[in-house]
């Protein structure tokens, strides 16, 4: 019975160990982005693995190894520490030259590999020894399939997002498309604005069409009333001493030569 309960100790004690060490270091360590298909160029040596120390202490990689297509990749710091800062990012990458030259500014820790990532998708595992630190198995439907855009964990799941290498992940935001104009409107437009042209000719016209009416009012001169009325009063008198000229003649008698003549009342 002692036996039986010592054994059953040593299992628990075991278990507890090897519970703990793996939840530390999955804990520690994870895989968080991933650039595998870039849009422009050969992706030879410029593929790259972004990992996350999501724990409050420093993780120290030295022990690391980063697997991918059944091979256990060696780690080693081409820039910054080989530990990793507590909520701090790293870079694993294929050739660090090529990775400097797409990401001049970039200042975090770079650590050195070997491979080449499968466009189609593949498992990728960090390992320290023994122990699965994590791993992801990616395929291209997931995002980031030579479109300019890393595979990238945001919240616990998997997306197609902007490259943010060494910095927070983020989703892109969706570009919203411009509203469609439409050509109803256009042709409206236009034909209100040749209507009020129009209109603004007709009113210029007739405004400046104005003042010589009102110029040839005020030309009139009183004095040229009185004129008019003058003349024609004479015209009337001449009309008149005509008309009587002419009865006094038709009412009188014919004038015989030698003889007198007398006149008619």
């Amino acid at each position: 019975m002692r036996i039986k309960d010592k054994f059953m100790k040593k299992i628990i004690i075991f278990s507890i160990i090897f519970f703990l060490s793996y939840h530390f270091a999955f804990a520690g360590i994870e895989i968080s982005e991933i650039m595998y298909d870039l849009k422009t160029g050969s992706d030879e040596g410029r593929e790259w693995v972004e990992i996350r120390n999501n724990s409050d202490t420093p993780e120290d990689l030295s022990a690391f190894k980063f697997f991918e297509a059944d091979t256990n990749h060696k780690l080693t710091v081409f820039q910054g520490d080989v530990k990793v800062g507590a909520q701090s990012y790293a870079i694993i990458v294929s050739d660090p030259i090529k990775f400097k030259i797409d990401w001049p500014n970039f200042g975090g820790t770079i650590f050195d590999s070997s491979f080449s990532l499968s466009n189609s998708g593949e498992a990728l595992v960090l390992k320290e020894g023994d122990l699965i630190a994590d791993e992801y198995i990616y395929k291209s439907s997931s995002g980031g399939a030579g479109d300019g855009r890393s595979l990238q964990k945001i919240n616990g799941v998997w997306s197609g997002a902007t490259p943010t290498p060494g910095t927070e992940n983020k989703i892109s935001p969706i570009p919203v498309a411009p509203s469609p104009t439409l050509p109803k409107k256009e042709i409206t437009t236009s034909k209100i604005f040749a209507e009020n042209q129009i209109e603004t000719k007709i009113e210029k016209s007739v405004v400046e069409n104005l003042p010589s009416v009102v110029l040839s009012e005020e030309k009139i001169d009183p004095t040229d009333t009185n004129s008019y009325l003058f003349i024609s009063l004479l015209v009337v008198l001449v009309a008149i001493g005509a008309g009587s000229v002419y009865f006094i003649r038709k009412k009188g008698k014919k004038i015989e030569k030698g003889e007198d003549f007398e006149l008619l009342d």
